[in-house]
């Protein structure tokens, strides 16, 4: 999907947009008042997404938005349900948290999937590290399957900056890579000879790496002090054994995101 010369003429580009944005931000200082106990946003959001990993079919799936902190260690945020930072302040954050992993397939789902297994929604525990200078955001995160479903371990890395556009609209973007283990792979993409004789596919066995790439760019608009609208492009593209799955009909995997939250 982007070549490595092209994404690094992106990034550099990037950042020499946001220098000046960085610069201003290191000069500001502000006498702000002590934080809440509660920070509390709400609101809806509908995902147009691939069906399951690899489909070549999009669904729309509603979900809840919500971003809740209280006293700057417990939360509750987007995926994960329940979480508690390590260390959390203007620079650095890092945590655990009860994560849900809403993907899922069944075998309904497509024709070419028949003979193979139903792959459920499963809880993970996720460990998570953020640093952000001024505009300038690192993440990395490891989420393990506690469910039992088989479903194994995803590792995420992105890198994203944020360029405010005058005073209320914000665009957030950069690229980021996931990484997942053999058990994730095996259930998601691999085909074991006894589902190989009831579907007509080969036999695969998919192995960890690198499993896809992707490129978020996200724009928010502040339609009032406490209303914002966001939208979300991701673009990924799945690679290595996930792309090579017989199971897979589609490499590109995009996502778009629709969001209208409340901030009390």
């Amino acid at each position: 999907m982007f070549s490595s010369p092209q994404l690094g003429a992106g990034l550099m580009a990037l950042a020499g947009l946001l220098a000046p944005v960085a610069s201003f931000a290191q000069q500001v200082t502000t006498n702000a008042a002590p934080a809440p106990d509660w920070t509390v946003t709400v609101g809806a959001e509908g995902q147009w997404e691939p069906a399951y990993p690899g489909a070549n079919f999009m669904r729309l799936r509603p979900f809840p938005a919500f971003d809740i902190e209280y006293k700057n260690r417990l939360f509750a945020k987007e995926d994960m349900l329940l979480g508690v930072y390590f260390i959390n302040n203007a620079n650095w954050s890092a945590g655990l948290a009860l994560q849900y992993d809403f993907t899922e397939r069944e075998t309904s789902d497509d024709i070419r999937l028949r003979g193979l297994q139903n792959v459920p929604t499963t809880p993970r525990a996720k460990l998570f590290v953020n640093y952000t200078l001024s505009a300038f955001t690192l993440s990395t995160s490891a989420a393990q399957d506690i469910g039992g479903n088989r479903e194994g371990l995803v590792v995420d890395a992105n890198a994203t900056a944020t360029l405010p556009i005058g005073k209320k609209l914000y665009l957030t973007a950069g690229p980021g890579v996931t990484w997942t283990n053999g058990t994730y792979q095996q259930t998601w993409f691999g085909i074991t000879p006894s589902q190989s004789a009831a579907s007509g596919l080969p036999v695969y066995d998919a192995h960890g790496g690198a499993a896809t790439g992707y490129i978020t760019v996200e724009a928010d608009y502040l339609i009032t002090k406490s209303l914002t609208a966001t939208v979300e492009m991701k673009f990924a593209r799945l690679y290595g054994n996930s792309a090579s799955s017989p199971i897979t009909r589609r490499v590109q995997q995009n996502t778009d995101t629709f969001a209208l939250t409340y901030t009390f």
